[in-house]
């Protein structure tokens, strides 16, 4: 018996060190400094802060990032990593950065592989605007047109001064969206930039579900850009295909069902046991007062 539990001790001591040895140097992998080289760390970045590099930037940091240190950079996302917008973070050369995002640790990939140069660059400088926008002009008010093509399904979005020049503003991303019944249903590219003469267009998907006639929502918006202030637009088209709705299924009695199309059974059953739980209070009440009134006779005999 004695040499049994010996046994289930040595077992159960061997597990915990199993798992204290597989912790340890993730834990301590998260307190050990990056060790960055100077010449990593001077590195300069080559890309300057424009709009069409901020907009690179901030696509694939919401393609890549955003889960882990959150749409705001914080380190608030599904997986809560390192602030990107602390004082801390902020304090380090671009050089650093990048051999960081290059390099990656633990939990965070190395992106050597997945982004060019470039884009690294991109992002770093994206992450630099969101706590400093000093190096941006202040935002300009915009107007935004959506047109369609009905013989290719296609929406084409104006965007341009909001004054009567209607000067057209290039090199602007614009989100195109179905709206849904429970949200709104990104299409287009991740980035659609207006070209020169500030037009930009995308294909109307096919197989979109509309309404029960076939009617749709379309919207095009000019958001979260650092030189643009937010701006929206949207056009009813009968493109998509009508909602078929069984109502022989919906108009009879089943589970899914309203309350008064709800099985007989099922209400039979609900309203049994509600009855049932009524009946035995009641009955113990009643009884509550048949023992005092016979202790009262009780009494008095």
């Amino acid at each position: 018996m004695k040499s049994l539990t010996t046994r289930k001790m040595a077992k159960i001591t061997l597990l915990i060190s199993i798992i204290m040895l597989t912790c340890i140097p993730n834990a301590n992998s998260q307190v050990t400094p990056w060790q960055v080289s100077a010449e990593d760390a001077g590195k300069i970045n080559s890309i300057p802060i424009e709009l069409k590099n901020l907009g690179i930037g901030r696509n694939i940091f919401t393609r890549t990032c955003v889960a882990c240190h959150g749409a705001k950079a914080d380190g608030k996302g599904l997986i809560q990593s390192a602030s990107l917008i602390d004082e801390t973070f902020q304090k380090q050369s671009d050089g650093s950065i990048f051999f960081k995002i290059n390099a990656g640790r633990d939990k965070m990939p190395p992106f050597k592989g997945m982004l060019k140069e470039d884009e690294i660059w991109s992002v770093i400088n994206y992450l630099r605007v969101m706590v400093n926008r000093s190096a941006l002009p202040p935002a300009k008010d915009v107007k935004l047109e959506v047109s369609t093509g009905d013989e290719i399904k296609s929406i084409t979005a104006f965007v341009h001064s909001a004054d009567s020049a209607k000067l057209p503003f290039p090199e602007v991303d614009v989100s195109f969206y179905i709206k849904r019944e429970f949200g709104l249903m990104r299409i287009g590219e991740s980035s659609n930039l207006t070209g020169a003469d500030g037009k930009v267009k995308v294909v109307f998907p096919e197989k979109i579900i509309g309404d029960q006639e076939g009617n749709v929502t379309i919207l095009a918006k000019v958001e979260n850009s650092f030189i643009y202030n937010d701006a929206e637009s949207e056009v009813f088209r009968k493109w998509g295909e009508q909602m078929v709705t069984e109502d022989e299924k919906f108009n009879q009695r089943a589970l899914w069902g309203s309350r008064d199309k709800s099985p007989v059974w099922l209400l039979l059953l609900a309203n049994g046991i509600i009855v049932g739980i009524w009946g035995v209070i009641l009955y113990i009440i009643y009884n509550l007062f048949r023992i005092k009134k016979a202790g009262k006779i009780f009494i008095k005999e």
